[in-house]
């Protein structure tokens, strides 16, 4: 876990981190067990721009893959002086490799990435059939809560964190590829990085049936964006800001306040006497003499 006081104060840092299922803390200094499955470490102190990593060390329990998938979060508070306070949390995702090995058949599934719009991504899953006979195909995708996969033909909803999707008949030596559209809620991006799964099967026409599976990560780009500035809420009268600084209810004006108003006040009479003198051409024109027609003949 790194963590950087990016601001201009210095402050307190405090750290606690939560361990999935079939994760326990290996023994890390400074770290003590709070109950289900938190952790809260000590605190530190930071200096504007200082940056420290902390190394949690963590086991994994021998049958944690069968409860895969596991996602973790990490949270870090910072106390500066009088009741300045800054957050930020992150999650983090642990991820295992295709298995247990089943002769006959491979497991791959791609990461999958929300960017910044927040819309769908997609997760790509391929099922490879390395046996010697044809065989029918199917995944499963396990997604942590807040992300589903969408409506998508030959697939249906088992339940509200998993998916089942028929991959039609794989022939052997041949890969079945499926691209799954997937949407995230706001609160599930912001989480991220988090843990999903694949649990595929291949039924061969004869022998047994094999099984395979494997976790994946889910990346959103919103989770790495820097959130905005909080902007001081006015705890009394919006005035105008004086030359000090101060706010003021009397209304009086800066310098700048004043130059501006005195031009749109010019800027005022000038349009005003344009229009006098507009209005004073047109009327010595309509009180002017007739022009005598024949004064003015016309010529070949």
């Amino acid at each position: 876990m790194t963590v950087a006081n990016t601001g201009t104060l210095a402050g307190r840092v405090h750290l606690a981190y939560t361990l999935p299922a079939g994760v326990t803390d290996a023994g890390t200094p400074g770290c003590a067990a709070m109950g289900g499955g938190n952790w809260q470490c000590g605190e530190w102190a930071a200096a504007p721009g200082a940056k420290f990593t902390s190394l949690i060390r963590v086991r994994v329990d021998g049958g944690a893959w069968r409860k895969m998938p596991l996602s973790g979060s990490v949270r870090a508070t910072a106390s500066g002086a009088g009741t300045a306070t800054a957050a930020d949390n992150e999650g983090f995702a642990v991820l295992f490799p295709p298995g247990p090995p089943a002769p006959g058949m491979s497991l791959d599934a791609e990461e999958v990435a929300f960017d910044i719009s927040g819309g769908p991504a997609e997760l790509g899953v391929r099922l490879g059939n390395t046996g010697r006979v044809d065989a029918a195909g199917r995944v499963e995708v396990v997604l942590p809560d807040g992300v589903s996969v969408l409506a998508t033909p030959g697939c249906e909803v088992v339940s509200p964190t998993r998916t089942r999707c028929d991959a039609g008949t794989v022939a052997a030596g041949r890969t079945a590829t499926l691209r799954l559209p997937v949407a995230a809620t706001p609160q599930a991006q912001r989480a991220a990085p988090l843990a999903g799964a694949v649990i595929a099967q291949l039924d061969p026409r004869s022998g047994r049936t094999r099984q395979m599976q494997m976790s994946f990560r889910i990346t959103a780009a919103v989770a790495l964006a820097t959130p905005p500035a909080a902007t001081p809420v006015p705890t009394g009268s919006q005035g105008v800001i004086a030359a000090g600084g101060q706010t003021s209810d009397r209304g009086a004006m800066n310098s700048a306040q004043r130059i501006a108003v005195t031009l749109i006040a010019v800027s005022g009479l000038l349009v005003v006497l344009a229009l006098a003198l507009a209005t004073s051409s047109l009327r010595r024109r309509m009180s002017g003499p007739v022009p005598d027609p024949s004064a003015n003949p016309a010529s070949d």
